[in-house]
């Protein structure tokens, strides 16, 4: 299940972990702190946003992603370390220690606990907290209004991508773009919608219903 597999079959997405973690640099809510940001490096930029991790409230957000001219829209809706991700063919439930990953393509649901590690790719939590601890971020010349920023995981974090590129609006502090490279020099874009922070989730969004998928064969690989 992976980001480059989904990318050559935009109609049968068995994504997951890379694409969350994309996810994971757009959709943290980070909130306009009123002060002057002159000045702010790279590093500073970076821990603000791994500090208002911590205050995450539910959030909604449209996004599309981009690579080698085809594109693919979908939905996350997240709720602390929770999360729903709908794509064109495939969806993704995770509750805080169980996910589901449903393939329409294949009709199949698998069903996972995701080790720590497993986490560092799928959990926003985990992957900010890990490149901000690990990386040496870079501050580089953004548009006007935006930081951007370019952050290099580390070897042991075995990361997928080899350099990543955040734009960040300079007033809201909300993430608008990120740029992936892979090794091969493939590059993945990803933006995202107006993100709504007011829509409250219930928890049963997080959990995979099969009465909803009747037909589908569960996978249980816990």
């Amino acid at each position: 299940m992976t980001l480059r597999y989904m990318i050559r079959h935009t109609t049968s997405p068995k994504t997951a972990s890379l694409l969350l973690a994309l996810m994971a640099f757009l959709i943290v809510p980070v909130l306009s702190h009123g002060a002057a940001t002159k000045g702010l490096t790279a590093r500073q930029i970076l821990d603000r946003t791994a500090t208002e991790l911590g205050k995450s409230r539910n959030i909604t957000a449209p996004f599309t992603l981009t690579s080698e001219g085809q594109t693919v829209a979908g939905t996350l809706k997240m709720s602390g370390d929770k999360f729903f991700l709908s794509l064109p063919k495939a969806k993704i439930w995770y509750d805080g220690r169980t996910q589901w990953s449903l393939d329409t393509s294949t009709k199949e649901v698998n069903i996972s606990e995701p080790m720590p590690d497993e986490l560092a790719q799928v959990n926003p939590m985990v992957i900010i907290s890990a490149l901000n601890k690990v990386s040496s971020p870079q501050l580089l010349k953004g548009n006007t209004g935006t930081y951007s920023l370019r952050l290099i995981p580390g070897a042991s974090q075995h990361m997928a991508f080899s350099n990543a590129v955040i734009d960040v609006n300079q007033t809201t502090f909300l993430p608008t773009r990120i740029i992936l490279t892979f090794g091969a020099g493939q590059t993945v874009t990803l933006k995202i919608g107006s993100i709504d922070r007011t829509t409250n989730h219930a928890a049963s969004m997080f959990v995979f219903n099969k009465a909803d998928y009747p037909g589908y064969a569960l996978i249980d690989l816990r």
